[in-house]
């Protein structure tokens, strides 16, 4: 057997954990961008799990990820995260992430939600 193959060939989808308050908003399309903070993820197929007393997982594809400090995040990045305001974003980030400084890289993973392609 081969041990040479690449993560970057392999089919199965990546996964993406999500706190359950954020199921709504991404299934109503209000949410398709997340901020992550030491959670390396790249472009391709993606199942969105979100942990409820049974588990939800969505199939989705990351279009897009970008990185910037904490510092740099943008009005726009949260209202595309689903947050009303920078403020309500930088919050619950240091909820998740209550290590974070300004100036930690943080990467932004744009997704869309999307059918498994076989």
């Amino acid at each position: 057997m081969d041990d040479s193959t690449s993560r970057q060939h392999s089919t199965a989808p990546q996964t993406l954990y999500f706190h359950p308050d954020y199921l709504d908003a991404v299934r109503a399309g209000q949410k398709t961008t997340t901020v992550r903070f030491h959670d390396p993820v790249e472009t391709g197929p993606v199942s969105l799990v979100f942990e409820l007393d049974e588990e939800v997982a969505l199939p989705g594809v990351v279009t897009q990820v970008t990185a910037k400090t904490f510092a740099q995040l943008s009005e726009s990045d949260a209202r595309a995260d689903g947050f009303r305001d920078l403020a309500e974003l930088h919050d619950r980030l240091r909820f998740h992430y209550r290590q974070i400084e300004p100036t930690d890289t943080v990467a932004t993973v744009h997704f869309r939600l999307a059918k498994w392609v076989e």
